[in-house]
């Protein structure tokens, strides 16, 4: 499983508009239900810095903490994204490093 840096807490805070640290251990909770969740679903490469893994944080996050009102619209994003990636040969196997055995 991916690791929650600091940094990533630090983005998270960002992409909820929340300026302090005091809700951080939530926010570290939440990212990591969100990765169990992304490799449950068939999601095998999970790499935080990825763009496209990144964004299914985002709108995890988002709904998680009900932002801006819309939990669910955020909610339903998640999953359709959640599935493409499950879907692509991108995310659904491992890299091959190349030895054969």
């Amino acid at each position: 499983m991916a690791e929650i840096s600091s940094e990533l807490i630090a983005s998270a805070r960002g992409w909820l508009r929340i300026t302090t640290e005091s809700r951080d251990e939530e926010i570290e909770q939440v990212l990591g239900a969100c990765l169990i969740d992304l490799s449950n679903g068939g999601v095998v490469v999970i790499d935080p810095a990825d763009p496209a893994i990144q964004q299914a944080m985002k709108l995890f996050l988002k709904s998680q903490f009900g932002y801006d009102n819309n939990a669910e619209r955020f909610g339903k994003a998640y999953e359709y994204l959640k599935y493409s990636l499950a879907l692509s040969g991108d995310y659904n196997t491992e890299a091959d490093d190349g030895e054969t055995d």
